[in-house]
């Protein structure tokens, strides 16, 4: 330790510069480590306890005949004539004829149509906040669902109530005007329990007012009607706060949804695959039909798909990639030269009998210790900011994880962990960057590495 201390002493001027270079490039990958590290960590291990049941799950989409809806709109639109919105009525009559008759199948146990359902399409813009209705400060962000009442909506999706709570079939029928029903780490975090039956939310929005300063403005408020099993919105989403509205009335469109819900055991491939080809011809009514249905594994797989190359995408910016190769080769860069510039000093720790191993190990210890000590400064650094603009505030973090004692809820954990994984990633750098020239100057013979000395 003595020697590495006095070789970083000997050449101060040198490490100087790169101790300033890692400093900074420490204070400026800060935020970006922190931001991957977070998602990375919130969409991959901030799972929920709960989950609904998928295997025997289906999902559907309807569709239309362009020659039936035109054959419908002219007999509609006659000389007796019908308004728009018997004109409407008319048509959408046809996704309930497709519904019973898949309903009235031996292997289905449930059907429901949706507005929309968990998972659907990997939306991570579904979000409100909520508040307990004495106490609009306290918020917790939660994905929003709305689902049509009297549908069977919650046992068809698999949700499962707690005990304190209505039942699933309950919970499906049709509530007061302002009911909620939202996931038990939702309602721990808020109330501190998940006996919350009968109590007032408040749906408040952060708003911006003229002078600058930030409010919040309540929306509405809801009574919670029941309480489910944590689950997420969608797979991605960082936290197991879900809130499902009823919506008040059922408004049917042809983009409208179907869930369907098979017996335990029926196996819900072969139930699809013997459906699809005849699909759009035993399946229809009037200008509507049954366009789409797959189970809901085959399409969440897909979706899947879709998601994580918007994710790659997302997290593969320009800037990003431009940044990191900035560091990489610019910090590779730095400590080749370095290296480069010491090879007489390594020849004459050979000539006084120091092996290359020993060698190529004190180099790599200084780089390491003067890393470190840059990295503490540079964390310093971006702590004075973190700090001025309430980067790691209990705001900006609490949504992150559904666990309140998560440690990215918590300021120092949270700190501490992200500076030495920047410190980590740095010093893999710097030891390649030592390594390669040093390996490769350590491998010559003495006296050529004494030539220029």
């Amino acid at each position: 330790m003595r020697l590495i201390l006095k070789n970083l002493w000997a050449h101060r001027r040198q490490n100087g510069w790169i101790f300033a270079e890692i400093a900074i490039i420490t204070a400026l990958s800060w935020a970006m480590v922190d931001f991957l590290v977070v998602n990375y960590y919130g969409i991959y291990f901030c799972n929920p306890a709960g989950d609904f049941e998928k295997d025997h799950l289906c999902v559907g989409q309807f569709g239309v005949l362009r020659e039936e809806k035109e054959k419908t709109d002219s007999e509609d639109f006659g000389e007796e004539g019908l308004n728009q919105e018997e004109s409407l009525e008319h048509r959408m009559g046809g996704i309930y004829t497709i519904k019973q008759k898949l309903q009235n199948m031996p292997e289905v146990q449930s059907v429901c149509l949706t507005w929309t359902y968990l998972y659907e399409d990997f939306r991570l813009y579904h979000w409100n906040r909520f508040a307990p209705a004495d106490d609009t400060l306290k918020t917790v962000t939660a994905a929003c669902e709305q689902y049509y009442q009297n549908e069977q909506f919650f046992e068809t999706q698999g949700l499962q109530t707690i005990e304190g709570s209505p039942a699933s079939e309950v919970l499906s029928r049709e509530l007061p005007q302002d009911a909620i029903i939202i996931t038990r780490s939702m309602a721990e975090q808020i109330f501190g329990s998940d006996q919350v039956v009968g109590k007032r939310l408040a749906m408040v929005n952060y708003m911006n007012s003229p002078d600058g300063n930030y409010y919040y403005h309540v929306a509405g408020y809801h009574t919670i009607a029941g309480v489910v099993e944590d689950v997420k919105g969608a797979p991605y989403e960082r936290y197991p706060y879900t809130a499902f509205i009823p919506n008040p009335g059922v408004n049917l469109n042809y983009e409208t949804k179907l869930l369907l819900r098979l017996k335990p055991n029926v196996d819900a491939e072969e139930f699809v695959k013997k459906l699809t080809p005849t699909l759009t011809q035993e399946f229809r009514a009037g200008s509507n039909v049954l366009a789409y249905l797959d189970t809901f594994n085959n399409h969440l797989e897909r979706q899947k798909e879709k998601s994580e190359n918007a994710l790659v995408s997302q997290l593969t910016t320009v800037p990003l990639v431009l940044f990191a190769i900035i560091v990489v080769i610019g910090t590779l860069g730095t400590y080749w030269l370095q290296i480069r510039k010491r090879k007489e000093d390594i020849g004459i720790m050979r000539a006084f009998g120091a092996s290359k191993m020993r060698i190529f190990w004190t180099l790599i210890a200084e780089g390491a210790i003067l890393t470190l000590l840059a990295t503490l400064l540079g964390d310093f650094v971006w702590l004075q900011f973190a700090n001025s603009w309430e980067i790691l505030s209990e705001g900006n973090i609490k949504s992150v994880s559904g666990m309140e004692n998560d440690w990215i809820n918590q300021f120092w954990p949270h700190f501490l962990i992200i500076s030495l994984i920047v410190y980590l990633l740095l010093l893999v750098i710097v030891s390649l960057g030592i390594a390669l020239p040093a390996w490769n100057i350590c491998r010559k013979k003495i006296v050529e590495a004494l030539r220029d000395e």
